[in-house]
């Protein structure tokens, strides 16, 4: 009967550790900087700017998504820790979640518009599908369990 126990204890055990497989070691699960060169790159290419286009261009990508980033944050606190079973503590989570959203709104159209200052309309046209092409091929990559086009082994 302990045998019984210890066999199914250690395949329980050996289960477990397939199923959440390790990175490689020396290796993040995610890299943020590995990630933003993928983005870049794949925007450049699609948008086909030029090395003095992308200079001027993507820092101020970066900052703008930076900026939505921490709102993004704020947004999902808010809601992870939002008042339970009172109403106006939630309509009051509920109008700073619409206020964060409104203001991230209009932080991306203040920075479109510094955009159309560095590059042409077409080109900022094409970023922002290129954009939209790129994170649906990273969705499409993890749904289907497997690395998307252009993204580094070791992550997903």
């Amino acid at each position: 009967m302990k045998k019984i126990v210890f066999c199914c204890l250690f395949a329980l055990s050996t289960i477990g550790a397939w199923a959440q497989p390790e990175p490689p070691k020396g290796q993040p699960r995610f890299d943020p900087a590995k990630f933003q060169q993928m983005v870049e790159e794949s925007l450049t290419k699609a948008a086909e700017l030029t090395a003095d286009e992308a200079k001027a261009f993507f820092p101020l990508y970066t900052e703008m998504r930076k900026k939505q980033r921490e709102m993004g944050r704020q947004i999902h606190d808010l809601k992870k820790n939002a008042p339970q079973g009172d109403c106006k503590a939630c309509a009051e989570t509920i109008t700073k979640i619409k206020r964060l959203q409104v203001e991230m709104a209009e932080l991306e159209e203040s920075y479109y518009q510094r955009f159309l200052k560095t590059l042409p309309a077409a080109k900022v046209f094409k970023v922002m599908k290129a954009e939209d092409d790129f994170h649906r091929r990273m969705v499409q990559g993890q749904r289907q369990g497997k690395r998307p086009e252009g993204q580094p082994r070791g992550q997903r």
